[in-house]
């Protein structure tokens, strides 16, 4: 009987094994093609590392960690780890206030009580924490009022920081909102120096480092240890460049200064739940001291951000500087932690402005959560040579409408696709060039809108108006302000050229998308309509993109399937294209659009 107990007991752990395993090998291939086709497009390089139940089921590196001397990423290439910095500068805080030397809601008055003596009694530490303070004071953000304060190459002192911000205001009340703050946890590093007298480095590498066995991590430098990961810009693109511009860490003390690798970061993760670092009580409070960001049900933690992903708890936190992203996260109820580091962004967010991603990073992760939730996803794909010599018979013109339509050519031993109409637009942009093709009372105030705004003559627009929005078109002040958007939108996008509503959503309610095309750059207002087809709000549509981009290359994927590679071309979103004897197809997202061809 024992041995038949036993042969059964065998039995189902060897049955589990083979699943878990199989498990394993499941998730790798799936990763391995998801990351294929970033790393083609060169849309990623750097570390990934997935753990289950505490043990690494994936963990690869790709692109190199520096170009000149092509040294590849590994496992032990170090990053800077950007705003993951915070998520340890958040532990080392609350060992302080477990050892009973300070506490969440000590006010911050306390370290420095000439510093904006008007408000800091009422900032706490964990308003720091959490980015609730409601501090105009920040560093390497600045909002639509010029408030904040860029890094520089050149270090500062802390003392130089605080007289920077001495006449800063609130923008509101300690925990009654939330807006990311770098300077709240420079603060933080010079609390935790105060409370602990020792430097800041010098604590995290005895309080948080040392313990969790993270032999490749440091503040503001890199440990010989690792292999450096030099920072680059042109993610995307055909080529990559060294970045040489850095900003000193000495202005992002606490926030961003960190550098790390995905197996100290895993380490990290792991010595927080096993209660190496903190307290349980602690570490819940990390997650549970939130405040709501505004955006669904995230809320921002001490350190991290919790969210929802299809209904599996997801606690992580993201960084991003010029050249590098990152991010650190676990699927708590799973157990299953996600790290990934990069060392390379499309440009300097900081300075350049630019369309399309600036990092592919959050995109990747949360491709790699919906294929541990077992959902599909799709992959970037690969260039196939065209067999089928048939297909030049495909070369011919398409009628997507009546003002829309689209050549296929072969150049050489290219296909391309050029747009063609009477006005100027681009492939990437169809969606918005597009009209509405339906007519109703909806749609009639919208057109009165759009073409009083562009001719600047607003007489009658209060026929169109409710009582609220009355207020504001029936003033000066209120038209005053709209004439005063519409010489913003001449000066810096040109010349006005037409408009159209491309989209209308909503039943007894209905947001009215107008586009209005200038020069350089198209701008897009949306009106909010009401049951009694009268505006009762506006605001900027900020989905709207611009491209001029009228002929773009076909990268063969198929016999008759093509993809086009829209952040090469100002960052606009891929697109694919299918050719047939009955026409083509055109798909931007999930959205299809048919063409016929266009007989001679």
């Amino acid at each position: 009987m024992k041995k038949a107990i036993i042969v059964f007991i065998t039995l189902v752990l060897g049955s589990n094994s083979f699943a878990q395993t199989s498990s394993k090998k499941d998730l790798e291939k799936k990763v391995d093609a998801l990351l294929a086709g970033y790393s083609y497009h060169n849309r990623f390089i750097g570390s990934v590392l997935i753990s289950k139940n505490n043990a690494i089921v994936y963990q690869k590196s790709f692109g190199y960690a520096d170009l000149e001397k092509h040294q590849k990423n590994t496992k032990t290439s170090v990053f800077s780890i950007a705003s993951l910095t915070k998520s340890l500068t958040a532990v080392g805080i609350m060992k302080l206030v477990e050892e009973g030397k300070l506490t969440l809601e000590t006010p911050i008055s306390t370290y420095f009580p000439d510093f904006i003596p008007e408000y800091s009694k009422t900032i706490t530490i964990q308003h720091l924490l959490n980015n609730s303070s409601g501090m105009e004071a920040n560093i390497g953000r600045k909002d639509d009022n010029g408030n904040g304060i860029m890094p520089e190459e050149t270090a500062i002192t802390f003392k130089e920081v605080l007289e920077k911000f001495k006449d800063s205001k609130m923008k509101f009340k300690p925990g009654k909102g939330y807006e990311y703050n770098n300077f709240g946890y420079l603060l933080l590093a010079n609390i935790i120096e105060k409370v602990s007298g020792q430097p800041y480095a010098q604590f995290m590498q005895a309080t948080v480092f040392k313990p969790a066995g993270m032999t490749n991590t440091a503040v503001a430098s890199f440990k010989p240890l690792g292999q450096k990961a030099q920072s680059y810009l042109g993610l995307g693109f055909d080529t990559l460049k060294k970045f040489n511009s850095p900003f000193h860490p000495s202005w992002l003390k606490g926030a961003a200064d960190m550098n790390s690798n995905t197996v100290d970061l895993f380490k990290f993760m792991q010595a927080l739940d096993n209660g190496i670092l903190l307290e349980s009580e602690s570490v819940d409070k990390l997650y549970t001291s939130t405040q709501s960001m505004g955006v669904n049900k995230m809320a921002s933690g001490l350190g991290w951000v919790i969210d929802d992903k299809d209904g599996d708890k997801w606690i992580y936190n993201t960084g991003l500087l010029p050249g590098y992203a990152s991010v650190m996260g676990s699927l708590s109820e799973k157990n299953i932690k996600i790290i990934i580091l990069s060392n390379a962004t499309t440009v300097n967010p900081v300075k350049e402005e630019f369309q399309g991603e600036v990092t592919f990073v959050p995109e990747i992760t949360d491709k790699i959560i919906s294929i541990i939730q077992g959902k599909a996803v799709e992959n970037l794909p690969k260039p196939t040579k065209i067999k089928n010599k048939s297909l030049v018979d495909y070369i011919n013109t398409y009628q997507l409408d009546d003002e829309h339509s689209l050549s296929l050519k072969k150049e050489g031993g290219s296909y391309y696709l050029e747009t063609n109409g009477k006005e100027p637009w681009s492939v990437f942009t169809y969606t918005f060039s597009k009209s509405v093709e339906e007519n109703n009372a909806f749609k009639e105030p919208a057109l009165f809108f759009a073409n009083a705004m562009s001719t600047q003559n607003f007489k009658g627009i209060l026929n169109y108006a409710n009582e609220q929005m009355k207020g504001f078109l029936g003033t000066d002040e209120g038209l005053e302000q709209l004439k005063g958007m519409w010489m913003n939108f001449l000066q810096h996008a040109g010349n006005f050229k037409s408009y159209n509503i491309y989209k209308m959503e909503g039943d007894e309610v209905k947001n009215v998308h107008i586009r209005f095309h200038f020069e350089t750059v198209d701008v897009g207002i949306v009106l909010s309509i009401n049951a009694d087809h009268k505006i009762q709000g506006m605001f900027m549509d900020d989905a709207v993109k611009t491209s001029h981009v009228s002929k773009v290359i076909l990268i063969p994927t198929g016999e008759n399937t093509f993809f086009i590679n829209g952040h090469q071309n100002g960052g606009m979103q891929d697109l694919k294209i299918t050719v047939s004897e009955a026409g083509l197809i055109l798909t931007d997202g999930i959205l299809d659009y048919k063409a016929d061809i266009l007989m001679p």
